[in-house]
């Protein structure tokens, strides 16, 4: 990186009656031949790219902090340590949207998400230039490293419109067609506006970008799961057609069956990477290893984690929003709520992944530990893990009426967390659904699905009043407050 002045010029300008992105400048990464025009650049190029899934602003926190805050305090699983008047942290808990840089981490998401996607556009137009003009005389080596970085700016792009569209988009099944979601801006070129695609377009263009991805990742470069790969896409499709598949009601087996499909290719078409982790190993995965004693934080050899942002060196504060530092007396705003914790038993494995913070008394997830004094975390961001594609298999079945199969992943699921069998085999078919959702709100609570997996599924959030100080929350899958307000640069 030495050799490398890395720029930072982004404007984001949008127009409030159509929300419009009036102007985006890309974030640029330069030498003095220009980065893109080589293979060590276009791979260091993406490689910056990932850094901006935790972290691209000088002045906010613009990415992890802000989808995390968005996503899980939109749900059911964390109530606040402290209650009051809604201000930044707490904006999305209360349902405010606000769209001020000062109230809300809307604005910071909104911009931070398109500073990455301008800058993956930017690289897939170096690509393209390399492409017309470099590639067929570049060794067989380098050829692999661009297409497969190809394939890496793909997935990235796509895992950011997704996340974008679940917070600024109606659930699918709201009428996508017809539906207003976000814009799709697919160049660098700072005069290029696009008016906001519809909900359906922009799961469309997600869907196509990840299937692009995999196939050009599966060009024989081997990465850890730092980084994207063909499973990752695999996986991340898996969920995007969870999303489409329909609520409870009126499912859609087309979508429901894909879901199924790419959680399959994703388990069974690994090469041995991927694995469903158990006992001891599983316990490691969101285990309290504040300095790194028990190898978590060093998770490149961890068969469960498909893809994740490694926080070992670096600096995100993610882990402030569930972990209190009594040392700078700052931290814990958000906690688990105690109708989560009640479902947890002694005998599940899961319940290890909360503590009590001396400090206040009060129980805490495990999943994002504070480095106390120096208020970060180096616990991995998981984006996906092979735990979540057993689940999303298991209610794809469960919506095409396949009881047997989605009996068979739910079970898999319950039985590693320690957990008999009988609880599940008891279940009635009519039930299983429901009985999914619980299961999925347990294992992967805090991992941000919470709000999405009940509007998604025609569900409320229901939060309750022990958890709300005396009030309880009821937010319908149809309520305006489920869409984010696009903001106003």
């Amino acid at each position: 990186m030495k050799n490398y002045a890395i720029i930072f010029l982004i404007s984001l300008i949008a127009v409030a009656c159509n929300k419009k992105i009036d102007e985006i400048s890309p974030l640029i990464k330069i030498d003095k031949d220009g980065e893109l025009s080589s293979v060590a650049g276009i791979v260091e190029a993406t490689v910056g790219n990932y850094s901006l899934l935790r972290d691209n602003s000088t002045v906010s926190m613009s990415y992890d902090e802000p989808l995390a805050n968005l996503s899980e305090s939109r749900g059911n699983n964390v109530t606040l340590r402290t209650f009051g008047p809604a201000e930044k942290m707490t904006d999305a808990f209360f349902y405010q949207n606000s769209n001020s840089p000062t109230l809300g981490f809307s604005n910071d998401f909104y911009r931070g998400s398109y500073q990455l996607i301008v800058s993956i556009n930017t690289t897939l137009e170096g690509i393209a230039d390399f492409e017309n003009t470099s590639f067929a005389s570049s060794s067989e080596a380098d050829q692999n490293s661009v297409l497969y970085a190809k394939g890496e700016n793909h997935f990235l792009r796509a895992l950011a419109y997704f996340n974008l569209i679940r917070l600024y988009g109606k659930p699918y099944y709201q009428d996508a067609a017809n539906s207003s979601g976000i814009a799709l801006k697919k160049t660098s070129d700072i005069k290029e506006i696009p008016a906001p695609s519809t909900v359906k377009e922009v799961y469309d263009y997600i869907t196509a970008e990840l299937k692009t991805a995999a196939q050009l990742m599966k060009t024989p470069v081997t990465k850890t799961n730092s980084f994207a790969s063909k499973e990752a896409a695999w996986a991340l499709l898996s969920r995007v057609y969870l999303y489409m598949g329909g609520n409870m009601v009126s499912p859609d087996a087309t979508y429901n069956q894909a879901a199924i499909t790419y959680a399959d290719s994703t388990l069974t078409q690994n090469n041995g990477k991927l694995a469903l982790l158990q006992g001891d190993d599983y316990k490691k995965l969101f285990a309290a290893d504040q300095d790194g004693a028990i190898g978590r934080a060093k998770f490149a050899a961890n068969k469960e984690i498909i893809f994740a942002f490694d926080n070992m060196t670096g600096y995100s504060l993610i882990g402030l929003l569930y972990n209190y530092d009594a040392n700078y007396g700052y931290g814990g705003f958000f906690l688990p709520s105690s109708d989560l914790q009640q479902l947890f038993t002694a005998q599940d494995i899961r319940s290890n992944f909360f503590e009590v913070n001396p400090a206040t008394g009060l129980a805490e997830t495990t999943k994002f530990l504070v480095l106390y004094s120096q208020l970060l975390t180096h616990a991995p961001n998981i984006f996906l893990r092979t735990g979540e594609l057993y689940l999303n298999r298991a209610e794809a079945y469960a919506k095409m009426k396949n009881y047997a199969m989605a009996r068979a992943d739910l079970s898999t699921i319950h039985t590693r967390a320690g957990l008999p069998e009988s609880d599940i085999t008891s279940i009635a078919d009519q039930d299983l659904l429901t009985a999914i959702l619980k299961e999925r709100r347990m294992e992967l609570a805090f991992e941000g699905h919470a709000g999405y997996d009940c509007f998604r599924n025609g569900l409320p959030m229901i939060r309750n009043a022990a958890d709300n100080n005396g009030k309880a929350l009821i937010i319908q899958p149809d309520d305006p407050k489920v869409v984010l307000t696009t903001p106003n640069f």
